[in-house]
């Protein structure tokens, strides 16, 4: 019971969610953004759509489909304005609501190249940030506009977190498991050998060592064997407080050596490495933010003269202190000084 109650109960601060919201809102950008450049062939009645009914029921798809280029063009607009709202935390939590809504709509409307693991990936995630209504505690316009300095400090519900963190952890597992149970099974054949001399259009980008690879089956074996085990064991490294640094650093430098070997898609690169940095436990980031505003004020600050019996003056220094997360700044009431 106790290691339920700190796994998933326990409150504990929010800033990771708050830095985790942007680099969703850019992930969901770069991934959707681009399909809008040929309206007329993925979205408008001019398009050749394709559904996903494992994902949606089909009364839902039967009723997107139907859908004038009129309603298409209305969902556009919104995915745009919920973006900017969701990327400034500017009522963070219905602005992820009509983002995630406009996402499944698309989704919904043409499955097209991103009916993929990597865009249902997407959108779990979206969805596990809607289910939560503190990702714009910390960094955002939320936070500015209400005045909450120590917002960064606020005390939240730990369980979303690490929910994000499971599912990273199993995605990694499935990989894995799905090379071991599937066709081209990565322990009796030699998947990552075919790779390499897949066409030069292909998965594969054309880095400086894929044609030695190409000549070596056999290193070519081991090393899917190694990537088979990387899969398996990284995700163990993450829950651990001894291993985490080292698990955080060897998968995002395996993100990266995906993304310079494979044409994998952008949610690889933009999401998995913030998601790998949701396991850096917040209470530490919170101790660095404090070091720096100690080791700011025991030191010359920048002094801001204020008048404390202006409302307008008072606020202004009310939201400076949200701005100035680390204590460069020391206003001051010139009532309260002496002369």
């Amino acid at each position: 019971m106790r290691l339920w109650h700190r796994a998933f109960l326990e409150r504990r601060p929010s800033l990771s969610l708050g830095l985790f919201r942007l680099a969703v809102a850019f992930t969901v950008g770069a991934h959707v953004i681009p399909s809008f450049f040929q309206m007329e062939d993925n979205y408008l009645s001019t398009a050749f759509k394709t559904q996903n009914p494992s994902f949606f029921p089909l009364p839902i798809l039967r009723l997107v489909a139907e859908s004038p280029d009129g309603v298409v063009w209305a969902f556009v607009i919104l995915f745009h304005l919920s973006l900017a709202a969701f990327t400034l935390g500017l009522y963070a939590h219905v602005s992820c609501l009509l983002l995630t809504l406009s996402c499944y709509y698309f989704y919904a409307l043409n499955n097209y190249h991103i009916g993929t693991l990597s865009f249902d990936i997407l959108l779990v995630t979206l969805f596990l940030m809607c289910v939560t209504g503190y990702h714009g505690d910390f960094l955002s316009l939320d936070t500015l506009r209400r005045g909450r300095a120590r917002a960064y400090k606020r005390l939240r519900p730990f369980f979303i977190q690490r929910l994000l963190q499971l599912q990273l952890a199993w995605t990694f597992w499935y990989t894995a498991l799905s090379k071991v149970t599937g066709g081209g099974n990565w322990l009796t054949d030699n998947p990552y050998y075919y790779l390499m001399h897949y066409p030069p259009m292909g998965v594969v980008r054309d880095f400086p060592l894929r044609h030695l690879l190409g000549q070596q089956p056999t290193f070519c074996y081991w090393l899917g064997l190694a990537l088979l085990g990387f899969e398996c064991t990284v995700p163990f490294l993450w829950f651990f407080p001894r291993t985490r640094a080292m698990g955080i650093t060897l998968g995002i430098a395996c993100q990266f050596l995906l993304w310079a070997t494979l044409h994998v898609p952008t949610i690889f690169l933009f999401l998995f490495p913030p998601l790998m940095l949701l396991f850096i436990q917040p209470e530490t980031i919170v101790r660095w933010i404090d070091t720096r505003r100690q080791a700011h004020a025991e030191r010359d600050r920048a002094v801001l003269l204020y008048d404390g019996r202006c409302g307008f003056c008072l606020a202004s220094v009310k939201r400076l202190r949200v701005l100035d997360l680390f204590g460069w700044v020391d206003p001051l009431d010139f009532h309260t000084q002496p002369d």
